[in-house]
């Protein structure tokens, strides 16, 4: 049956013999009249159910933007109409087109008079009213012509014509979502405000209230900025001297001192106050704020920049209370200390260095026959460093080493044997790049990529101008090369060094909530957990400021969440998670946790002892790496103790066991040849054993791993690592279960492309 013409029963039939399928034909043929006027029926329901398209236009609340929204009113049956049909369609004369056309008039008719329109419509404006009232709660985080973009968005529906109730549902999920983000906004700006992070910089009122001139002497490594800086630094009646590493700050303190100024230290771990001092020499953390400066120098401004310890940086310039701020650096702080200054509404004068010796880029690759005397490596890992060392030594080189897990004393002490000749060769991390003035020749780079806890990248140009930066001490060389091991690329290198610092893409500057801030985040969020209040710091304040940003908090956080649990004030909990361990090493965060119990407790916590079982002279590559931990371990319990002295009262012992590892270490890494020993069980091996762990331990592995395939433990093991023999030194050596590997010792039957085994492997593996 066509649209045009219907004809469920033919003129002349019998009357009364319709059936369901020819209403519902019939009643397709009246929509098909009325079609036009958006007028549809549903045939199948019984009496059919009628609808009719609406067109409404509205204007969004707020805005002129007015919007035409089409939706589809449900009107029901028309009873009247049902009957005429049925009527119709029982006569005798049947139901036809004419038939059709008639019904469908009185269709049109009844739907678009319909009150469930009106009805409708008010629905349509009492949801934009209660929008609006909504709407209102949220102030001026609410935009109403971005929410009137979005509505626009939303009523397409694709070219259909949705029901009025899935109209609304649409706009109401858009509301939701957008009102989310307006919450979400509302509540960091309440937080901020009560936190006092939305006004950082008034919270350094001593500062604010002085007439301040901050002069950034700028320029690359080895222009005799810093020089400058500590002269004039020494003119003023008082000042402080704010530097990156405790090295530094060692340098810091001599400096002044060798200008005949007295000059006390302080640092995390450590207070040197000389009686009647007017200088301080300090870590950037350790600043005091609320004393009043006749000068200062901020050291390593660059560092603004670093998501970690930016933070410092901002905290310094903004808060020291002096009317003349020295900041020394690379021309990479520029942009960051420009918007800084433009928000603390102060002048920002820049004072340009020149190198004082010429830095060149050697282009030919060095290979490392070719490392002569002078030449600093520098590598990225503690692994790679000691790879590197070990191959120099057998070059018949004499090699100092220098990288992060090392303390500061050792770092200098091995500095001096580099600067004194005793060790002709030096291999470093990127650790050199601060806090050590070394009479490197060339700096070589070992590959232009780093793992920077994150992820594995390519250095970035500033830090290739802080590295290379060394080479070529003035009044030692007449100029400085820059150059990388054979099969790495030296595009990177050329670029760094020739070419202007690239303008960052985000300035603002980092900041870090201190403890009025998380205690009034606290109180907002009505919580006392330490980790959720950093936690919500981190991701929702500052998101929209133009100046600062937060830190990365992530560290701070895992810390928090260890000392959560014990019985303390928040203060306190605060203090604890600064500390300075490594969260990666989860034997650190047990440690930390152990010691915020005690301290809830009211225990006294012992100096790790750890120390105790290094009194030999020398030790191996893994006792060297078990006292580098030990250092660490000691220097967070004195930073703590410190703090604390009562729940940590064992400060000289803490020190006197630092020394004596520190002496260790210097002594070993002093050692023309490292002993090894096997890391599981510490059993000491031979000097061409080939592999990491001992023959011992890699054949109580391999039975461990022929029983888990037959479903049992072998006998004898039984799954455990075997203990240490007597007298092997290996007294602390076997800690938890032993490793999956049995590589070949880096270094031995290597090509250039590095450690491995390529041609024979013994028997017993």
């Amino acid at each position: 049956m066509s649209n045009d013409e219907t004809t469920p029963r033919q003129p002349g039939t019998a009357p009364g013999t319709a059936d369901e399928f020819d209403r519902r034909d019939a009643l397709r043929a009246i929509a098909a009249v009325v079609r036009g006027d958006g007028i549809e029926v549903d045939a199948d329901s019984t009496p059919a159910r009628w609808s009719v398209a609406v067109v409404h236009e509205v204007v969004v609340p707020g805005t002129d933007r007015k919007l035409k929204l089409r939706f589809r009113v449900a009107l029901g049956p028309l009873p009247d109409i049902e009957a005429d049909l049925w009527s119709l369609m029982t006569a005798e004369e049947g139901f036809g087109r004419p038939q059709a056309k008639a019904l469908g008039k009185r269709v049109k008719a009844a739907c678009l008079s319909s009150a469930a329109i009106e009805k409708a419509r008010g629905r349509v404006d009492g949801w934009f009213a209660s929008m609006a009232q909504r709407a209102a709660g949220f102030g001026e985080a609410w935009r109403p012509k971005g929410f009137a973009d979005e509505l626009g968005r939303v009523i397409g529906f694709g070219g259909r014509i949705p029901r009025l109730q899935t109209l609304l549902d649409a706009l109401e999920e858009a509301f939701s979502t957008a009102a989310a983000r307006a919450g979400l906004k509302v509540r960091r700006e309440r937080l901020e405000n009560a936190s006092g992070l939305g006004v950082y910089l008034d919270s350094f009122a001593t500062a604010r209230a002085m007439v301040r001139k901050l002069r950034l002497f700028v320029g690359p490594t080895n222009s005799g900025k810093t020089h400058a800086a500590m002269d004039r630094l020494a003119e003023a009646p008082s000042g402080c001297y704010l530097a990156p590493l405790r090295l530094l700050a060692l340098e810091g303190q001599e400096a002044l001192e060798t200008r005949g100024r007295p000059c006390s230290l302080v640092t995390g771990e450590e207070r040197d106050v000389r009686p009647g001092a007017a200088f301080t020499s300090s870590t950037i953390e350790m600043v005091n704020t609320s004393k009043v400066w006749g000068a200062c120098v901020i050291d390593e401004i660059q560092m603004i920049g670093d998501p970690d310890r930016g933070w410092a940086w901002t905290q310094a310039v903004a808060g020291v209370a002096a009317p003349e701020i020295l900041m020394t650096g690379s021309a990479d702080a520029i942009p960051y200390l420009q918007r800084l200054a433009t928000a603390l509404g102060e002048e920002l004068e820049v004072v340009e260095f020149t190198r004082k010796s010429p830095l060149r880029v050697q282009e030919e690759r060095v290979a490392l026959d070719g490392v002569r005397r002078g030449d600093a490596v520098i590598a990225f890992s503690r692994k790679d460093v000691m790879g590197l060392r070990r191959e120099l030594l057998a070059r018949d080189h004499t090699v100092a080493v220098i990288y992060g897990a090392l303390s500061p004393e050792v770092r200098r002490a091995e500095a001096r044997r580099f600067r004194e000749g005793t060790a002709d060769v030096l291999v470093a991390t990127d650790a050199i790049g601060m806090g050590l003035n070394l009479p490197v020749a060339r700096v070589v780079l070992s590959t232009t990529r780093k793992y920077d806890g994150r992820e594995e990248r390519d250095l970035n140009s500033s830090e290739i101008r802080q590295i290379g930066g060394r080479a070529g001490r003035f009044g030692m060389h007449e100029e400085g090369r820059v150059a990388v091991l054979e099969g790495e690329n030296i595009n990177p290198v050329r670029r760094a060094l020739t070419t202007p610092p690239v303008p960052p893409e985000d300035p603002r500057a980092w900041i870090s909530p201190n403890l009025s801030h998380v205690e009034a985040i606290a109180r907002e969020l009505d919580t006392d957990s330490l980790a959720k209040v950093l936690r919500t710091a981190g991701q929702e304040l500052l998101r929209a400021n133009q100046t600062f940003r937060m830190t990365d908090l992530e560290q701070r956080i895992q810390a928090a969440a260890a000392v959560d649990r014990a019985k303390l004030p928040l203060a306190e909990r605060d203090m604890l998670a600064r500390c300075p361990i490594d969260v990666r090493d989860q034997n650190n965060l047990r440690l930390l946790a152990l010691w915020a119990t005690n301290q809830g407790k009211g225990l006294r916590n012992s100096a790790p002892d750890a120390a105790e079982r290094f009194h030999h002279r020398v030790g191996t590559d893994v006792e060297l790496e078990k006292a580098e931990r030990a250092v660490k371990e000691l220097t967070a319990y004195a930073w703590l103790a410190y703090r604390f002295p009562d729940a940590y009262p064992e400060m000289d012992l803490c020190q006197e066991r630092r020394a004596m590892l520190n002496a260790f270490i210097e002594r070993t890494l002093a050692e023309r040849s490292l002993a090894r020993a096997c890391p599981v069980c510490g059993t000491r091996l031979k000097a061409n054993h080939r592999f990491r762990v001992c023959d011992s331990c890699y054949a109580g592995r391999v039975e461990e791993r022929q029983g888990d395939r037959r479903g049992r433990r072998p006998d004898g093991a039984r799954g455990q690592p075997p203990q240490p023999q007597a007298g092997n030194g290996g007294k602390d050596g076997a800690e938890g279960r032993l490793p999956h590997f049995h590589h070949p010792v880096p270094g031995r039957d290597r090509g250039k492309g590095g450690a491995g085994h390529r041609k024979r492997r013994p028997a017993s593996s």
